[in-house]
């Protein structure tokens, strides 16, 4: 593993604009140098070696880092004014300066996307990484090829916005929903769509262009908002309480919720690999949904389908090939029940509880319990009655309706299972 200065997330600073660039204010990348890919397909079918445009991006960031803020690339214009059309025939015959073959296939192939005969060389590449190559005047990369990735940014951010906007909001885009007063009266009846921030929709903008050009059902892409948006709407999940934290069934047994074995093994693939630590995904969400206790009950994204997502908008996704073809059909969630594993411990219960007084057979009785306590029945009203220097137990709560009511000497470690039912019902 190699780092390579060329990206930042996007979740704290903002380096897709033409100022950001102008300045030479360049991030971090990190990318796998695979100098034995030499056969790897890199965005739309180009044939070329990953480790020659991690090298590009790893000069074009340095280059970037080491300008004076007040310089301005030379060029740049001619990405995108008139300057550009009237040299045109310039341009589509330059060649790079490096003499290599593949370095030369891909500025054939980008002169070709620009004249509508081939694919972009740079689909796939992250929107940072695009930048890098349109705002690099140095002579690394053809004018074509600048010209390429600016086009292939404006397109797919184009593109993916439309698809979010539509999907999520019906056409019409709301403000950003404030989710810090967590399920108030104001917020609930609200879509959870309406609290993805403003980045959340960048990424998300993003995620939507590059499903699509991958073929993927974009039902996966809805339903990854979703879980991001109902995190945003419970205040970033601090409004949500764990399932693990005290959850007994109706016998008094310890609960305890787990992902199923496969999803388990990709939660702990994506919170241990090394792309979580550029991902453009809120590590904060992550860590929520990928948390058993918070993200196993009522959860309806796919594990599989984030990983992938997670990978590729980090500074490793250059080095990703294309999404495999199980996720072209999207298959309905039958069943949360399907997506986890509940456990009743053995050993670790409440208190058994032994009322005061008890019916069976539709008759009221006063137990041994109530009877030591001077509990007497009245027998003309039915109804049992307490001496005044005896009050009330407050029982231990272990079930729905003493979760609700929450007694006053209520542990705050037995607080119940509720967050994962009340998501469900919710989300009915």
């Amino acid at each position: 593993m190699v780092n390579i200065p060329a990206y930042t997330p996007l979740v704290n600073s903002s380096l897709v604009s033409t100022s950001s660039r102008a300045t030479g204010q360049s991030p971090d990348l990190s990318v796998e140098d695979t100098t034995d890919a030499s056969n790897s397909t890199l965005g739309a079918g180009t044939v070329s070696t990953v480790s020659t445009l991690a090298r590009q991006l790893s000069e074009a960031a340095t280059r970037a880092q080491t300008r004076d803020p007040s310089f301005r690339p030379a060029g740049l214009d001619l990405l995108t004014g008139d300057k550009y059309f009237a040299n045109k025939a310039q341009h589509d015959a330059e060649v790079p300066e490096a003499d290599a073959p593949e370095l030369l296939i891909r500025a054939k192939q980008a002169t070709g996307s620009l004249n509508g005969s081939d694919s972009n060389p740079f689909k796939g590449l992250s929107r940072d990484q695009l930048n890098l190559i349109a705002y690099d005047d140095s002579g690394a990369f053809t004018l074509n090829e600048r010209r390429a990735a600016w086009q292939e940014t404006t397109a797919a951010s184009a593109s993916g916005r439309d698809l979010m906007v539509s999907r999520l909001f019906g056409g019409k885009e709301p403000a950003v929903s404030d989710g810090a007063e967590g399920m108030s009266s104001t917020n609930i009846g609200r879509l959870s769509f309406e609290f993805l921030t403003r980045d959340d929709r960048e990424l998300l903008s993003q995620i939507y262009a590059y499903a699509q050009e991958q073929g993927v059902d974009l039902n996966y892409v809805d339903n990854l908002a979703s879980e991001i948006g109902d995190y945003r709407q419970h205040d970033n999940g601090r409004s949500l309480l764990s399932f693990n934290n005290g959850s007994y069934d109706t016998e008094g047994h310890q609960l305890t919720v787990s992902f199923t074995d496969k999803d388990a093994a990709t939660a702990s693939r994506i919170l241990t690999s090394t792309a979580i630590n550029s991902t453009r995904f809120d590590q904060g969400f992550l860590q929520h949904l990928l948390d058993p206790g918070l993200g196993a009950i009522g959860n309806s994204s796919n594990l599989e389908f984030l990983e992938l997502m997670v990978i590729k908008f980090s500074s490793e996704g250059a080095t990703q090939s294309s999404i495999d073809s199980q996720f072209a059909t999207y298959t309905p969630v039958i069943s949360y029940k399907d997506n986890y594993v509940i456990t009743a411990s053995k050993d670790v219960r409440l208190a058994p509880f032994h009322p005061d007084i008890t019916k069976v057979d539709g008759v009221w009785t006063i137990t041994e319990k109530g009877l030591a306590k001077g509990i007497t029945m009245d027998e003309v009203f039915g109804r049992s009655r307490r001496p005044v220097s005896d009050p009330v137990e407050h029982e231990q709560p272990r079930y729905i309706l003493d979760a609700l009511t929450a007694s006053s000497n209520q542990d705050t470690s037995q607080q119940t299972w509720l967050s994962g039912l009340f998501k469900m019902i919710e989300r009915s």
